[in-house]
C-alpha cells in the first residue's frame, strides 16, 4: 500500500498517492472522499489524539481547544450545527460594509456533496418552518431533533405570540434512541468534546470512516516543513515532514492542505519556490488575506429557574432576517440556541452576574457575516501570521439584528438580556480562497492552489466567504468536491 520511494535517501522516505495535512472537518472529509474513490493516504496531525485528563463531560475552557493540536481539531468542541448556505450566498451580496465577493462555483455545483455531507455526519434536519432553504435533491438523512422542555415551550410562545418562524438546528449527531444511538441529548455540545463520541465530529463522523477503508495511515506527532514540488514548481510532489527529531519526505502526486486560518497559509508561504517566490498561490498576494467571519453575540431569554432542569436546548432557531428587507437594505443575520454555557472564564467582578443570567435563561445567539477586503488578513512569514485587519463587521445591521430579536423574546413574553461584549468573530474563512482570478484568489474552482497541479486546499480558509450559517457542513462537503476533482 505505502511504497517505499525509489529515488529516496532517507529510510524514512515512502509514497503514497495522497498526502494529507491536517485533521479537522475539510481535511477529514477529503480524506474519506479520497479513500473511497480508492486512494492510499498519509494524514500528518501535529498533534496526537485528544485524551482528556477525566472520562467526564469536559469544557472548552478546560482545555483550550483553540491552541491545542489535536486529531479532529476544533470540531471537538464544535457545536455540530450543520447548515447549507443559501443559493444566494454564493453571488456577490451588497452588506453595509461593502460587497461580498461571490464564489467561482455556484450552490448546484456544491449541492450532490452537501447531500453527501449530511449522510457521512448524520445530519438530523427538517425543512419545516425553514425560510428561504435552498433546494435539495436527496431527503434529509435523520428527521429533526425536537425541542426539549423549556425550549418547547419558548418556540411555542415564539410562533403564537411573537408570530415567528421558528426553524430545527440541523445537527449532526449520532442520536437514534431505538436503535441504540449514542447521544442520549444532554445539556452540553457547544465548546465540550464528548466522551460518548456522539457528536459527529471531523474524527467520529469522517476519519475513522476513511480509516476503516484500509487505505488510510494517520501519523500523528508529525510537523510539515513545506509542500515540495516539481523542478518547474507546476505540480506537487508532497512534502518535508518531521517526527521525533527526524526529517523525512512523503512523495505524493496529490497534497492536501486543512491547517486553519493561520496554518494553511504559513504553509503555503513557506513553501515558496523560485517559480512562486512569494508563497505558493501567492502569484498576486491574496495568500493571507481576504480573511471573513461571522460576528457572534448573545441574547437571553429570561425565565426564572429555567436550567434546574437539564435540557438539550440547541434545537431552533430564526432565519427570518437572513437577507435584506423592505426597511434595511441589507442582510441582517439569524438567531440560533446554543447549549448551556458554562459560567466560567469569567472574572470575579461579573461572575455572580453571569452565574445568575445563565441560571435563569435560555441561551440563544445572533450571528451575521463580517466581510472581506484585500486589507483583512495577516503578514506572513514562515511561522506566524501577524494580523492586518480583522473582517469587517456590519455594525449597524447587527446592533439591527440585537434590537430585533429582545424585542422577539419580549413579544413572547420573555425578559431579554443580551450584554454589551465586544462582538466575537467565528467560522472564519478566505485566507487562501477560491477564486478565477489569481490576483484575487489562492486556489481556483476546484480548491486546486493556481499554478501548481495537485495541490488542493480543503479547509475553510478556501471559501469566499461565509454567509450567515454555520460553516461547518459547506467545509465538509466542498472538500467532499475537491476528492472527487482531484
Amino acid at each position: 500500500m505505502f511504497k517505499q520511494g525509489r529515488t529516496i535517501m532517507n529510510k524514512d522516505d515512502f509514497s503514497c498517492d495522497a498526502l494529507v495535512i491536517g485533521t479537522g472537518l475539510g481535511a477529514s472529509s477529503f480524506t474519506y472522499g479520497l479513500a473511497k474513490r480508492g486512494k492510499d493516504v498519509v494524514v500528518i496531525e501535529q498533534g496526537d489524539y485528544f485524551r482528556p485528563p477525566s472520562p467526564d463531560l469536559a469544557p472548552l475552557h478546560n482545555f483550550n481547544f483553540a491552541n491545542l493540536a489535536i486529531v479532529g481539531g476544533l470540531s471537538k468542541s464544535y457545536g455540530a450545527a450543520m447548515y447549507r448556505l443559501r443559493e444566494r450566498d454564493f453571488q456577490p451580496i451588497e452588506m453595509e460594509r461593502g460587497p461580498t465577493p461571490g464564489w467561482p462555483i455556484s450552490y448546484a455545483d456544491l449541492e450532490p456533496f452537501y447531500g453527501e455531507a449530511e449522510r457521512l455526519f448524520k445530519v438530523h434536519g427538517s425543512s419545516e418552518h425553514e425560510i428561504a432553504e435552498p433546494p435539495r435533491s436527496t431527503p434529509w438523512p435523520y428527521p429533526p431533533i425536537e425541542h426539549q422542555g423549556p425550549a418547547a415551550d419558548l418556540v411555542r410562545r415564539l410562533r403564537e405570540k411573537a408570530g415567528m418562524s421558528v426553524s430545527y438546528v440541523p445537527l449532526g449527531k449520532d442520536y437514534d434512541p431505538a436503535n441504540g444511538g449514542a447521544c442520549v441529548l444532554c445539556r452540553h455540545c457547544d465548546g465540550y468534546w464528548c466522551p460518548r463520541d456522539a457528536k459527529m465530529d471531523a474524527e467520529v463522523a469522517a476519519l475513522r470512516p476513511a480509516v476503516a477503508t484500509g487505505r488510510v495511515r494517520v501519523m500523528t506527532h508529525t510537523e510539515c516543513l513545506r509542500i515540495l514540488t516539481s523542478p518547474d514548481g507546476r505540480r506537487a510532489t508532497g512534502a518535508l515532514l518531521r517526527r521525533d527529531g527526524r526529517e523525512f519526505t512523503v512523495h505524493a502526486s496529490i497534497v492536501g492542505l486543512g491547517c486553519g486560518l493561520r496554518g494553511t497559509p504559513i504553509l503555503l508561504y513557506r513553501s515558496r519556490t523560485s517559480a512562486q517566490p512569494n508563497g505558493l498561490g501567492n502569484g498576486g498576494g491574496a495568500l493571507g488575506r481576504y480573511w471573513s467571519a461571522h460576528t457572534a453575540g448573545w441574547v437571553f431569554a429570561m425565565s426564572p429557574f429555567v436550567q434546574r432542569q437539564k435540557f438539550h436546548q440547541k434545537t431552533f432557531a430564526m432565519n427570518g432576517w437572513y437577507e435584506h428587507s423592505s426597511d434595511w437594505p441589507y442582510p441582517t443575520g439569524i438567531v440560533q440556541s446554543a447549549c448551556y454555557i458554562e459560567p466560567t472564564g469569567i472574572s470575579r467582578r461579573f461572575r455572580y452576574f453571569a452565574q445568575a443570567i445563565l441560571a435563569h435563561s435560555l441561551h440563544t445567539f445572533v450571528m451575521n457575516e463580517a466581510v472581506s477586503s484585500r486589507e483583512t488578513g495577516f503578514a506572513l512569514s514562515d511561522n506566524e501570521a501577524k494580523t492586518i485587519a480583522p473582517p469587517l463587521e456590519n455594525v449597524k445591521s447587527f446592533a439591527r439584528l440585537r434590537r430585533l430579536t429582545i424585542q422577539m423574546y419580549r413579544a413572547a413574553g420573555y425578559p431579554a438580556i443580551s450584554p454589551p461584549l465586544k462582538p466575537t468573530s467565528y467560522h472564519s474563512t478566505g485566507t487562501a480562497r477560491m477564486g478565477r482570478d489569481p490576483n484575487t484568489s489562492v486556489c481556483d474552482e476546484r480548491c486546486q492552489v493556481h499554478d501548481v497541479a495537485g495541490l488542493h486546499v480543503v479547509d475553510s480558509t478556501v471559501l469566499p466567504s461565509s454567509g450567515c450559517l454555520n460553516s461547518g457542513l459547506t467545509v465538509a462537503a466542498n472538500a467532499l468536491r475537491a476528492a472527487a476533482l482531484a
